[in-house]
């Protein structure tokens, strides 16, 4: 059966298709936030001593942690009526040394509102990522068009003049705004925690002999195992829904200011000042071939709509949340939530398309300009004419009959500005005001560096953030890096030129995950060519003496494996194929000089083996070629393996020596898992 003869949701199938959010609000991944969230209960509660949980029990589940039986989930659920139950049964069956403490004190809300918690935390950086990108596109507008002059309008008709940079300002203003709205939840955003059944935590109290205070470090440490900084210290069954309304009002200042601003794009277009893209073979009308309908900015239009609306469900959801938890809300919010969050990312990247294609239409606007003129030039006049003492009241009165007079004759032929001032009355200032209207940019005030500054000032010390520096754009994270256990880019440990430390920190957030591995790049002369680096000019190569990538392999040749490159212009992750092809660059013959040659260490290994006293980051003097990391070293009670890691001949331990085409096929499992072995 085709995708066709189901009903889709249309944000999934149309709008979002391939949105990274389409993974991050999955079943499966939910399930796997699940178990995860049990893994870091039980974690927790082994490391408070609590004895009925067991290291072995623990390490079963993660590495059962992604391992799904569908059928039977859902024949649990069906029977049970209970979905976290019957995932509990299911992993159960999987896990059995851990199937007596897999949930162990703690209620549904538990999995149900965290994971959801982090599902959205993990969608809102990624929206935050996207909004920045527009952000960043309409910065650039703006500035390019800081001193096109244009006609301003107030109730719809013809005004001063401003600036079309001026006037995106102004729409980077609403966006911006909406922006720091959505930031700023997502910093104080809180995680639920352990709190129990109607939220006394009394079953947590009871497993530790009601020992409050390790009952409180099990809250805590659970909160910092999922990456939060903020919990709700008290809660009822589920967290405050008031938090979600925050969420739904946040995202609807998005749809508000992208309303407003495609409505200003829909009209100036009308007016042929502006034209949004329009691809070749792009059909704006059946009937009428020759229109160019403003169809994307009308799309914006549309989906602001639904998050416009959006708030007035999440206080009815607020309001009807009875007592310590009733079901009033679950529905609700299963729809409403990801709704709102894939409307966002929708919008967004509408938007994003629009600017990074709007076009000026410079003749029509400059034509528009130019029949106004004469009139701006009038109101200059009267300045003028009032500054050499002439009564103002008898100078807006010849003003006025004047200017009535050229719109008149504006119906029939083109009126200019010496025409206009034919008058003697004008004798004095006519020359003065025709120089003045032959540069209209003269009639805009401040809005040069309005534009400038609020551009420089304002915005983009909120997009620098999120600019790769080599490309000078913002990137956007192509993959869910929190399946893996992994932090964002922006979040994740990093030290300058201490690349092996870096990947090691991260190894040693991976939770139990079997296809990870720290991989070492070096050659006998130390000398390997890496392209797409932060550090490469110009598409340019960097000559490193070693590198180190982390490297989660993929379960099948149709699941592609994915590159943690912190050091990389590329996507964070990176799939293996683009990262091969724009990293390695197999297109370019190399010397013999700079073949490059792979240490692959599983993760685990790698945290447990490797040591470094950075004593290879010192100059004779003792004084460091780069400053350390702020963290310990690796390992610092064993002696230092450094070298014997990048040192390309020989295998120690669980390391395995490969060539290039050995490391391919492994990673894009041509290759058998030689660690299997």
């Amino acid at each position: 059966m085709c995708s066709e003869d189901k009903y889709q949701s249309v944000l999934a199938s149309r709008y979002c298709k391939n949105s990274p959010l389409m993974d991050y609000l999955s079943e499966t991944r939910k399930a796997s936030l699940w178990r995860q969230l049990w893994i870091w209960l039980a974690e927790a509660e082994h490391e408070l001593g609590l004895k009925q949980i067991n290291e072995e029990a623990i390490e079963e589940m993660k590495k059962n942690r992604d391992v799904f039986d569908w059928p039977l989930i859902r024949s649990e659920e069906k029977k049970l009526k209970h979905d976290v139950m019957a995932h509990n049964h299911a992993f159960g069956k999987i896990c059995p040394k851990a199937a007596g403490i897999i949930h162990l004190g703690a209620t549904s809300c538990f999995v149900q509102d965290n994971a959801d918690l982090i599902a959205f935390r993990d969608s809102i950086d990624h929206i935050l990522r996207r909004f920045a990108t527009v952000l960043d596109r309409l910065s650039t507008f703006a500035l390019e068009n800081k001193e096109v002059v244009t006609v301003g309008r107030t109730h719809y008709q013809t005004a001063s003049l401003v600036t079309v940079g001026k006037r995106a300002a102004l729409w980077a203003q609403e966006f911006l705004m909406a922006f720091q709205q959505i930031a700023e939840f997502r910093d104080k955003m809180r995680f639920r925690g352990i709190k129990g059944a109607t939220g006394t935590q009394d079953s947590f109290l009871t497993l530790f002999s009601g020992d409050e205070e390790k009952v409180e470090k099990l809250d805590i440490l659970v909160t910092e195992k999922a990456g939060f900084k903020n919990r709700f210290l008290i809660s009822g069954q589920t967290y405050s829904r008031q938090q979600d309304a925050q969420l739904i009002f946040a995202l609807s200042l998005l749809g508000a200011a992208a309303k407003k601003v495609c409505t200003d794009v829909r009209v100036l277009q009308a007016f042929g000042e502006l034209l949004e893209p329009f691809e070749k073979d792009q059909i704006g009308s059946s009937a009428m071939p020759y229109k160019k309908n403003p169809m994307k900015s009308e799309r914006c239009c549309s989906l602001a709509r639904k998050l416009i609306n959006a708030p007035q469900e999440a206080l009815t959801i607020l309001a009807d949340q009875g007592l310590e938890r009733t079901l009033d809300d679950s529905a609700g919010r299963r729809i409403l939530i990801p709704d709102c969050l894939l409307t966002a990312e929708a919008l967004l990247t509408t938007l994003q398309n629009i600017f990074e294609g709007l076009k000026v239409q410079t003749e029509n606007v400059k034509k528009i300009v130019e029949a106004e003129l004469p009139f701006l030039g009038l109101e200059k006049a009267m300045m003028f004419l009032t500054e050499e003492g002439v009564d103002r009241q008898k100078a807006h009165a010849v003003i006025r009959e004047t200017a009535l007079a050229a719109k008149e004759l504006q119906l029939k032929q083109r009126v200019d500005m010496r025409t206009m001032m034919e008058n003697e009355f004008f004798d004095s200032v006519r020359e003065k005001v025709v120089a003045l209207v032959s540069n209209p940019l003269n009639f805009t005030g401040r809005c040069v560096s309005q534009t400038v500054k609020f551009v420089k000032e304002e915005l983009q010390p909120v997009v620098e953030k999120y600019v790769d520096p080599n490309s000078g754009r913002v990137q956007l994270d192509r993959s869910t890096t929190f399946q893996m256990g992994l932090p964002s880019r922006k979040d994740s440990p990093y030290t300058s030129h201490y690349c092996e430390e870096n990947i090691f920190k991260l190894c040693q957030l991976l939770e139990g995950n079997e296809k990870a591995f720290a991989v070492f790049i070096s050659n006998g002369k130390k000398t390997i060519p890496l392209w797409s680096q932060r550090l490469s000019s110009n598409g340019s190569y960097v000559l490193w003496d070693y590198h180190v990538i982390l490297i989660i392999r993929g379960g099948s040749p149709a699941e592609e494996s994915l590159v943690y490159d912190l050091d990389s212009s590329l996507s964070y992750p990176t799939k293996f194929s683009e990262y091969w092809q724009k990293t390695f660059r197999p297109d370019i013959p190399l010397k013999n000089v700079f073949s490059r040659r792979f240490r692959v260490t599983p993760h685990k290994d790698f945290v447990a083996t490797f040591s470094s006293d950075r004593q290879h980051m010192k100059n004779e003097d003792g004084t460091w070629q780069m400053p350390p990391p702020t963290w310990d070293p690796p390992n610092p009670q064993s002696p230092s393996n450094m070298e014997a890691f990048i040192e390309m001949s020989l295998e120690f331990g669980a390391t395995r020596l490969m060539d290039e085409t050995a490391f391919h096929d492994f990673f894009t499992q041509r290759l058998s898992n030689v660690f299997d072995k």
